[in-house]
């Protein structure tokens, strides 16, 4: 049995780089710009703290892997165990032509652990476990709709070949159809029919769900404060909550544009600098979200409508919409953080209520 180590390394910081896999992790461990070793361990955050302690009593223990499959628990669960953990983007890692080329899990834990020495790494955020709860349903409501625009669009396409039409696609309209087909002993739509209502029976369940969690956390007195601001209903106002959960955490409304993928990109160089468009990094669900309540937004708001008709005027009407959107994004931002209801400039009126 191998002995613990009774060497002292007070003072000392181990870095770890952490290639995350669901059966086993690749390790690399470096400390002084070396790396003391690579290695696969089995997927335990207890084991690895344990081995540590075990290895470098009395060290600094800081470690590293790639957002992906895992979530965030084993931040939590590294974190548990005295290490401190980042959770970083693997795009946002810094590799070389050698290591794209050689990529192996190897080459991916020491290539974390070493720019995890050198700080170059910038965490993402770990969401709480309270925000995770409402995210994940509020995610599920949000993959819900494409199912039942799905399933939709099947009966249609079914119907059109047999060159018929879905007569309304309402409840009602749906059950009537579905009973004729019984009549008909038509099951190829009868089939499609229940699908879609299954759909939407899950979406149903899902909507009650997601409620009760807003309910269990607190959240209603903001969710309606978000939704004073014109052209955001409650869909885009718990979106925009289980994907922000902490305002503060953005200092800037530049930087909070830039996570919801509505910020313009600078690029070139000396004197030839120029902003292009916002790109294709972004949060696409809180993005799209965004643009559609700036849709709502422009009908609503006669501010954000003379200035979308401006910028439709001077650029096209896709950059003006996305430039409403922000615009959106930040009126949120301003009413929760001074925990106070939307108020038009003098002189500028909403036309009715938020809608979607």
């Amino acid at each position: 049995m191998k002995k613990d180590s009774t060497q002292s390394h007070e003072g000392q910081v181990i870095y770890v780089g952490i290639d995350v896999h669901k059966n086993s992790w690749r390790v690399t461990e470096l400390s002084d710009g070396v790396v003391r070793k690579t290695y696969s361990a089995p997927p335990s955050a207890a084991a690895l703290g344990a081995r540590l302690r075990r290895e470098y009593p009395g060290a600094e223990y800081r470690s590293v892997y790639e957002a992906g499959f895992c979530g965030f628990h084993i931040h939590r669960e590294l974190e548990a165990q005295g290490i401190a953990n980042i959770v970083i983007n693997a795009a946002d890692v810094p590799t070389s032509w050698k290591e794209r080329a050689g990529k192996n899990d190897t080459v991916d834990s020491r290539k974390l652990g070493r720019e995890l020495a050198n700080g170059s790494l910038n965490p993402i955020y770990a969401p709480p476990p309270e925000n995770l709860r409402l995210r994940d349903v509020v995610r599920a409501e949000s993959q819900s709709v494409k199912e039942v625009t799905r399933e939709l669009n099947r009966l249609k396409g079914h119907l059109a070949l047999r060159g018929e039409e879905l007569p309304g696609d309402s409840g009602r309209a749906l059950k009537l159809r579905l009973r004729q087909a019984w009549r008909d002993g038509d099951r190829g739509t009868s089939i499609r029919i229940v699908k879609v209502l299954n759909r939407r029976a899950e979406r149903a369940a899902v909507i009650r769900e997601e409620r009760a969690v807003l309910d269990e956390l607190g959240l209603w007195p903001l969710l309606l404060r978000v939704t004073s601001v014109p052209g955001v209903g409650f869909r885009t106002a718990v979106v925009v909550l289980s994907e922000v959960w902490d305002m503060s955490r953005f200092p800037t409304e530049s930087r909070l544009a830039s996570f919801a993928g509505l910020a313009p990109r600078l690029t070139g160089s000396g004197e030839h600098e120029r902003l292009g468009g916002i790109g294709k990094r972004k949060h696409r669900l809180l993005q799209g979200i965004l643009v559609e309540a700036a849709w709502v937004a422009v009908r609503k708001d006669a501010e954000l409508r003379g200035k979308y008709r401006e910028l439709a005027f001077r650029k096209t009407q896709q950059k003006a919409i996305v430039a409403i959107a922000r615009r959106l994004l930040m009126r949120i931002r301003a009413v929760w953080l001074r925990e106070e209801d939307y108020a038009p400039r003098p002189g500028v009126v909403a036309e009715g209520a938020a809608e979607e």
